[in-house]
């Protein structure tokens, strides 16, 4: 990216990158800038980074014992 501000398009586009920290100091900088002047903005990032950190906790998730037992009488069921 340029030197000059980002937009809200450019923003949205490397929002991903940024959650992940996979940007560059300047990308950052500038990510960092925008989202502390743009309230819709900081809004996205904000909703995408917990429903980031709810996917993980989800896949971490362990399920329930009888869960196997339970999928199995369902089909069997059907």
């Amino acid at each position: 990216m340029s030197n000059k501000p980002i937009d809200c398009e450019q923003a949205l586009s490397i929002l991903y990158d940024y959650l992940d920290r996979e940007l560059g100091e300047h990308d950052h900088e500038a990510m960092e800038h925008h989202l502390s002047v743009c309230k819709s903005c900081f809004s996205r990032a904000e909703f995408e980074q917990r429903l980031k950190e709810k996917m993980k906790s989800l896949r971490e998730a362990q399920p329930a014992a009888d869960s196997n037992d339970r999928i199995k009488q369902l089909l069997k069921d059907l």
